[in-house]
């Protein structure tokens, strides 16, 4: 059996073509059965992204290893973490500390992701506490628009490090070698309305599947505090099926044939700061916002404030801790594949839970029918 930590469409789509084509190494009589249960996975599948507000191109991977999907997903690497009440736990300012300095003993060079968003700069403030400073590398798209973004801390901080921009951002870090981190996990944890860009077009309706629907023209308002009890029944479920999907978005087109996966260490994703955000969620302390272009900037300045809190601690910068404008996703616009007329051809179509690349060079070795859930 293979089993994956990263899927990406490509590679499920590779396996649609692969067996409507019957070039696939099973029996005769046994393809049309097999075809059938695979249409019915693909379908079962698309239902839980639906539910979970997340693009059919994406993938889902559920944490406690009970629900499976189209391919056999792995949990190996993530914590292990239950919806329950956790005593006792330190701050978040505590658990981030002790995080990074867990992450800066491994001695290796972190290449760290920054756009200037609240979560890159708590995960940011956060090494430059406990790290060695040439142990930071630090990882910019966007050229000026990052430094725009929160120009104080280019200027007092990142220009003391060994920075550098990038127009490859989803291809520039090697993981097989140094340490991968980033604050991804961040909005998962801490609070964006549905947790994903789609909510950023969709419409509250109580009515529909989903209990909401997409591609409207009115104004998107799944974010309205009447359906905080629906934004909070939701959040388990969300969280448990892609807390280990985040941070993978940014490895799409890495070169190295196998990262280790012990370098795979983004700053929130650990089983305290899960623990800490669960503990919020049942006490309902969260506060949402709309996670799209047409977010509410009052309320979103509002959500995550435990993070706020974090940076002004470190930082002293209340204006930014806690007026900080949003960062729009701009990953699209920065990153070269996107600017060219055809779709981006990524190197990495999955990741197995060794850490191998699955790519165009070796995927016959990956269509054997010992990935499947079927």
């Amino acid at each position: 059996m293979t089993k994956f930590v990263y899927i990406s469409n490509e590679y499920r789509n590779a396996w649609w073509t692969y067996i409507r084509n019957e070039h696939g190494q099973f029996d005769s009589n046994y393809d049309n059965n097999f075809l059938e249960e695979f249409e019915f996975k693909l379908d079962e599948e698309k239902h839980f992204l639906n539910k979970y507000s997340r693009p059919h191109a994406w993938f889902l991977n559920d944490q406690l290893g009970e629900n499976e999907f189209v391919f056999n997903m792995s949990q190996e690497h993530g914590p292990k973490v239950k919806y329950e009440y956790t005593n006792n736990l330190p701050s978040l300012k505590d658990i981030l500390l002790e995080r990074a300095l867990e992450i800066s003993k491994k001695g290796k060079e972190i290449q760290l992701f920054y756009s200037g968003g609240i979560d890159s700069v708590a995960v940011l403030l956060a090494f430059y506490e406990v790290c060695p400073k040439d142990q930071l590398r630090i990882i910019m798209g966007g050229g000026e628009l990052v430094i725009k973004n929160y120009p104080k801390m280019f200027e007092e901080v990142i220009k003391n490090l060994n920075y550098e921009f990038t127009d490859n951002l989803f291809g520039i870090a090697d993981p097989s070698k140094y340490i991968f981190t980033s604050g991804n996990e961040s909005d998962r944890l801490f609070g964006a309305d549905g947790f994903t860009l789609i909510m950023g077009r969709a419409k509250r309706d109580p009515d529909s599947k989903y209990g909401y629907v997409s591609n409207v023209s009115d104004t998107p308002n799944t974010d309205d505090p009447k359906n905080d009890e629906w934004n909070w029944e939701r959040w388990w479920g969300i969280t448990r099926h892609t807390y280990l999907t985040q941070s993978f978005r940014l490895l799409q087109n890495i070169s190295c044939d196998k990262m280790d996966m012990e370098n795979y260490q983004p700053l929130f994703f650990d089983k305290r700061v899960q623990q800490f955000s669960i503990n919020l969620h049942i006490n309902k302390e969260f506060k949402w916002y709309n996670s799209g272009r047409d977010a509410d900037l009052k309320r979103y300045q509002e959500g995550k404030i435990w993070v706020r809190d974090f940076i002004y601690d470190m930082y002293g910068d209340k204006d930014y801790a806690y007026h900080g404008g949003k960062t729009l996703n701009h990953y699209h616009e920065i990153q070269h594949h996107y600017k060219k007329p055809l779709p981006p051809q990524f190197n990495v179509l999955a990741i197995t839970e060794d850490g191998t690349i699955v790519n165009r060079d070796n995927i016959m070795n990956f269509l054997t029918g010992k990935e499947l859930t079927i």
